[in-house]
């Protein structure tokens, strides 16, 4: 998984928990990733989600925008 910041490896399962949407005409697809590891040590480096999010926040609030951005798949 790769976006203008850096790339992730993961493991993807197919699932149709999650509807994909048409957009413009175009079929796009979600892609859910999980932000918390758990316990110490079980997160390695090139494998953080936060790698992938973009350097964006708002500019009255300070907020972060963490939740949606647009991310490249490809297969190992």
């Amino acid at each position: 998984v790769s976006s203008n910041r850096g790339f992730i490896k993961a493991v993807a399962v197919v699932s149709k928990r999650i509807a994909s949407l048409d957009v413009d005409g175009k079929r796009v697809h979600t892609v859910g990733l999980p932000n918390h590891w758990g316990f110490v040590g079980v997160a390695k480096p090139g494998y953080l989600v936060n790698t992938l999010t973009p350097f964006v926040g708002d500019a009255n609030t300070q907020t972060p925008e963490f939740k949606s951005f647009t991310v490249n798949l490809e297969k190992a």
